[in-house]
């Protein structure tokens, strides 16, 4: 059995070969995407590592742009050999003097071919069949080397696909895999490996090795996303200041911490998908330099997500759920702990003290809806969600869709995160310094992200 698989990503230029190793290998910084044609000049290889001493190797090669001139220069070279096979003529190629001149491009891709265990033939499905196509897969057929066809860009209808299916065949390459780079389908890294195991036997732990790696990482991103999200959902649930005269001012630098937290979470999610700051966009909820471009405290952002605004509305900032707005000078909380007092209940008075000695001394604890809370877990658990199912050749920007009726859309939080409202230490924006090895907040921590998957 093998302990090391070398796959050459092969094909013309500007078909999609860096954006499929960026999806496969989910580093959406790997190697330069470009429309313009070579923008792969010298093979880059990534290596990752299983257990066992296990390696799995890609190799990103260069476009071959000049495949009909390749093809009649290798026919000349050969001329004189009537019996000379496909590897002889490209060692042939390679020990001539152009190999290092005019196809020095090509002669790196033939060179790496020879080397590789397999290759996967990068196929542009909205193209049409050009001569050039024809006499680059016969350079590459010469190769003893099994090819996996990989038809790219699938997402957009192709009048092309059938003659694609014809000319592969009439050259030998009978394995074929439909997998869209940009908008890779659930199934399809699936159906890549298993074609490349009917390629390569030998290799078979290799490849249910590497497919059981991808597995792990994503389940324990997805995990760990959860857990961000969790991570700021109580610090803007367990967040409070308290005011006095300077409300308004206090309901702005309130939402501005809040946005700040939103786009710390923003940033966490990307990081750890490892995608890059989407670009700008005027549609849906778009993020835009790693914040969401629609503000958190949009009323007409909420409306779109199916948000209704609660009581707390106080100078268009939807604050409230945790605050206790004075009618006539007294609440209903504040004369149950009068009662309680007089009462000698020391428990009740005491869970009640601190409310009582902020409304006694004219101060008011102000927090954040239970209405902006939802909508920024909405925001975050899609993000999430569309991280889970986007190609990492994908450079377009997030968009949000809208969402279906659930517990998250309604406004009121679960069990579980209702009680950081009144843990304020427990959050990072507060006036408190956070705890950070408090183990009722890691133990809220769990539960939250647990409900959220």
């Amino acid at each position: 059995m093998l302990n090391e698989i070398n796959l050459a990503i092969v094909g013309h230029a500007n078909v999609g070969k860096t954006s499929l190793l960026r999806t496969l290998t989910q580093d959406s910084q790997f190697g330069t995407i470009s429309d313009k044609p070579g923008s792969t000049r010298h093979v880059e290889a990534i290596t990752f590592s299983l257990s066992n001493n296990d390696k799995i190797v890609f190799y990103d090669t260069p476009g071959l742009e000049d495949s009909i001139a390749l093809y009649d220069y290798i026919s000349r070279l050969n001329r004189d050999y009537t019996k000379a096979d496909g590897i002889d003529k490209l060692n042939q190629f390679l020990s001539s003097p152009e190999s290092e001149h005019r196809f020095e491009q090509e002669a790196k891709v033939i060179r790496q071919l020879l080397k590789s265990d397999a290759a996967i033939y990068v196929v542009d499905i909205r193209e049409p069949i050009l001569d050039k196509y024809h006499d680059e897969l016969a350079v590459l057929a010469y190769s003893d080397k099994p090819i996996l066809a990989v038809f790219n860009y699938t997402a957009s209808s192709s009048p092309y696909e059938i003659e694609w299916k014809k000319l592969l065949s009439r050259i030998g390459i009978h394995t074929i895999v439909r997998f869209d780079a940009v908008f890779p389908s659930l199934d399809g890294e699936y159906r890549l490996y298993q074609s490349l195991l009917l390629l390569l036997e030998p290799a078979k732990n290799i490849l249910n090795g590497w497919q059981e790696k991808i597995k792990q990482q994503r389940l324990n991103r997805n995990h760990r996303a959860s857990l961000a999200i969790a991570d700021a959902l109580i610090d803007v649930a367990a967040y409070s200041e308290l005011a006095k005269d300077n409300v308004e001012d206090m309901i702005k630098i309130m939402q501005d911490n809040v946005r700040k937290r939103e786009q710390q979470a923003i940033t966490e999610l990307l990081s750890l998908y490892q995608f890059s700051i989407a670009q700008q966009s005027s549609e849906n909820l778009p993020i835009l330099r790693g914040r969401f471009e629609s503000d958190l405290f949009n009323r007409e952002a909420l409306k779109l997500m199916g948000i209704h605004l609660s009581k707390g509305m106080l100078s268009g900032a939807v604050i409230g759920a945790g605050v206790d707005l004075a009618v006539g000078g007294i609440t209903l909380g504040s004369a149950a702990l009068i009662g309680a007092t007089i009462g000698g209940l020391a428990q009740t008075a005491k869970h009640y003290g601190n409310r009582i000695r902020n409304k006694l001394s004219g101060h008011t604890k102000m927090t954040i809806d239970d209405a902006i809370i939802c909508f920024l877990s909405l925001r975050l658990l899609q993000l999430k969600e569309s991280l889970n199912l986007r190609g990492h050749a994908n450079n377009m920007p997030i968009i949000l869709a809208k969402l279906d009726e659930g517990t998250w859309k309604k406004g009121k939080l679960p069990k579980s995160l209702q009680v950081t409202r009144v843990h304020p230490s427990w959050s990072t924006i507060g006036r408190y310094k956070l705890k950070k090895d408090d183990a009722n907040r890691q133990e809220v921590l769990s539960n939250v992200a647990r409900e959220l998957e």
